[in-house]
């Protein structure tokens, strides 16, 4: 089902002529959904997520003159990401037909396929990232298990130094992941 026929929110959501309101935790576009309109963020701010598996990365904060949904419009691709409002947001939407008509109304071909090449470098990069993020789990679940493994051979009285040390180090690789992460 579209995202756009039929809004996934909480239902407090309320419509305001070509302008919606959202709240906080409301889920404004789905990531495998069919787009037919594009947001833009009047007032408010909104997190944009990808999903592959049970991974989930946060991969943009977006605010108030920020605008999301309309690589969809262009690609005509099933949405590449999930947004979800993260405080109440004013939003006027900005239908299919009227990105689509001045697109289609442009005459230099060029312009045209720029923007399409663009759309795709940003896909491509969003995959890299969740790629990125999926090697550091990856990497951070094997560190963990090494250094486990590398504990129960230690003597015991060397053990609570062997964590000393190590454990900073893990602490900061959980914050990097923690920068991608929800």
């Amino acid at each position: 089902m579209s995202d756009d026929l039929n809004p996934k929110n909480s239902g407090k959501s309320q419509t305001v002529l070509n302008r919606q309101v959202y709240y906080k935790g409301d889920e404004i576009i789905r990531q495998g959904d069919i787009g037919q309109r594009a947001f833009y963020i009047e007032d408010g701010a909104v997190e944009v997520y990808i999903h592959e598996g049970a991974t989930k990365l946060k991969v943009a904060s977006l605010k108030s003159g920020d605008i999301f949904g309309e690589m969809a419009l262009i690609t005509h691709d099933p949405r590449s990401a999930t947004v979800i409002a993260t405080q109440t947001s004013t939003i006027t939407i900005i239908e299919h037909k009227e990105i689509e008509g001045r697109i289609e109304a442009m005459k230099d071909g060029a312009i045209k396929a720029l923007i399409r090449v663009l759309v795709d470098r940003l896909k491509e990069a969003t995959r890299g990232q969740l790629a990125h993020y999926k090697n550091l789990e990856d990497f951070q679940d094997r560190i963990t298990g090494v250094v486990d493994r590398v504990e129960l051979g230690i003597d015991s009285s060397k053990s609570e130094q062997f964590r000393k040390e190590v454990n900073p180090l893990l602490d900061q690789l959980q914050e990097i992941l923690d920068r991608y992460h929800k």
